[in-house]
């Protein structure tokens, strides 16, 4: 406009003065008429100049509601570069409701639309991480009044259990090694929250030790025999051992507080829950110590080893197997063995039922047995329903619909026989005589990856969503953490 006379500035301002002025049909007339005469190049310059003055920013337009209901369809990633575009779109995406649904979709299970999942973190841990960094104030607030506790956004918490997915997946670990029993280690448990690890051994001591550094907090002695099996809470720690009894201990002073005797042979198993405890021994038994009235009840079916037992159904029924290659379901309410569970061929060391109220969806896999004919059955649904896994000297584990009794998968890997196993709703982890762990697939059944660092055969595994903590014939504890790889 600079370059130009007067005189031609009030003639296209005139220009412009009157199409303004205009109403809409006939601007549309004077548009009609201008385009009419542009040639060319001017029309291309009309073109290029429109295409941006008709983008419309949906998001800063539209109601946030809506927004959210649009963005819902997107995935995690997509909604990391949606959060890109500008501070608004930043805003919706990552909106705290969006990704609670995305947690929801992907934290311990298998989403149905990607095929993804995330471990899941432990809702005590959740909350202790909470309060562990705030000032000394707002924690005497957080032990005053509970809604005082500061949420973590449920972005964090995604991307957080979106890394310790990636270590499972990308088999990244760091190891920790505890060396101090001189036998065999035969049981394992350990807490993620209270930061212990508790083993027994065939040396007879039971031993006390922190989580994160590996050192050894206590050692517990008093059996006459080796440690067979352990479980602790907060507030107790119960061992069962070769000398044929089960101790009851304080595991915060390492004091005894009280020995059980009933069984005939060596105790190879124990579970408690809040109203009773279950034991297997070498005496072809279970017992069921029940803690509100001080009675003790006698199993009898099994005609070899009782290897391991499981109190399920919250306490209702009891699941134990055997040398004798069967697994039994026990109702303790009629103190009666209500299903036979067959199909192995060698003595069954561990047999594990489905978290109570989890139904597992299992897959078939083209890769689940050697003797896979066809691919056609990939992704076809086996059971939707409770289930039992088991391991075997017969080196294989299976999988059983506990409500029909039926094997509905058998995973073939270890060369020899699986001493130990544990399971949650992604990972199946097992345990050998051929001295690996192997990590499975649980839904499909897919074997991961193979660790390998024992020397001898693996006799004891434990599983939480950043850790396998195993023991072997070598004395020698593994602490495998996937949830802080330090590269």
């Amino acid at each position: 406009m600079k370059k130009i006379s007067s005189s031609d500035k009030e003639a296209i301002n005139h220009i412009w003065s009157l199409f303004a002025a205009a109403p809409s049909d006939q601007r549309i007339l004077i548009l009609k008429g201008i385009l009419s005469t542009c040639c060319m190049p001017q029309l291309s310059f009309i073109f290029n100049a429109t295409k941006p003055l008709l983008r419309i920013d949906f998001v800063a337009i539209l109601p946030k509601e809506i927004n959210l209901t649009i963005f819902s369809y997107l995935d995690a990633k997509t909604l990391c570069h949606a959060a890109q575009v500008s501070q608004t779109w930043k805003e919706i995406a990552n909106d705290d409701l969006l990704w609670h649904q995305m947690c929801e979709q992907h934290i311990d299970k298998k989403c149905i639309k990607c095929g993804w999942g995330l471990p899941l973190l432990d809702k005590k841990r959740l909350k202790r991480q909470n309060t562990k960094n705030q000032p000394a104030f707002k924690k005497r607030a957080v032990h005053q009044q509970v809604k005082s506790i500061i949420k973590r956004p449920w972005k964090d918490v995604y991307s957080e259990r979106m890394v310790v997915e990636r270590n499972w997946r990308n088999n990244q670990h760091n190891l920790l090694r505890l060396q101090g029993h001189t036998d065999g280690v035969m049981c394992i448990q350990f807490c993620e929250i209270s930061k212990l690890v508790i083993t027994g051994s065939l040396d007879k001591t039971i031993r006390v030790w922190h989580l994160e550094t590996g050192e050894l907090i206590r050692t517990l002695i008093a059996h006459s025999g080796g440690i067979r099996s352990l479980q602790f809470d907060d507030a107790k720690l119960v061992t069962g051992s070769m000398d044929k009894t089960l101790r009851v201990w304080n595991h915060h002073t390492g004091q005894c507080i009280r020995t059980l005797e009933g069984h005939s042979g060596p105790v190879l198993d124990l579970h408690f829950d809040e109203r009773m405890m279950a034991s297997g021994s070498t005496d072809h038994t279970v017992r069921v110590w029940n803690f509100d009235i001080g009675e003790c009840c006698t199993l009898l079916g099994h005609t070899d080893w009782v290897n391991s037992v499981r109190l399920c159904k919250e306490g209702k029924m009891l699941i134990s197997s055997s040398d004798d290659t069967t697994i039994r379901l026990w109702d303790l309410s009629t103190r009666s063995c209500t299903k036979i569970f067959q199909g192995h061929v060698g003595q069954v060391q561990v047999a594990l039922p489905s978290p109570d109220g989890f139904r597992h969806c299992l897959v078939n896999s083209s890769s689940e047995s050697p003797n896979t004919s066809s691919t056609s059955s990939i992704l076809q649904p086996l059971t939707n329903s409770s289930i039992i896994i088991s391991s075997s000297l017969d080196n294989t584990i299976k999988c059983w619909d506990l409500q029909t009794g039926q094997c509905v998968r058998t995973l073939f890997g270890h060369i020899q026989g699986v001493w130990a196993l544990d399971f949650d709703k992604l990972h199946i982890i097992s345990g050998s005589h051929d001295k690996t762990i192997r990590v499975w697939d649980t839904a499909s059944g897919q074997c991961l990856y193979a660790l390998e660092g024992h020397h001898e055969s693996v006799r004891t595994v434990r599983l939480s969503d950043t850790r396998i903590v195993s023991g072997s014939d070598d004395g020698e504890v593994i602490i495998w953490d996937f949830g802080r790889v330090i590269k």
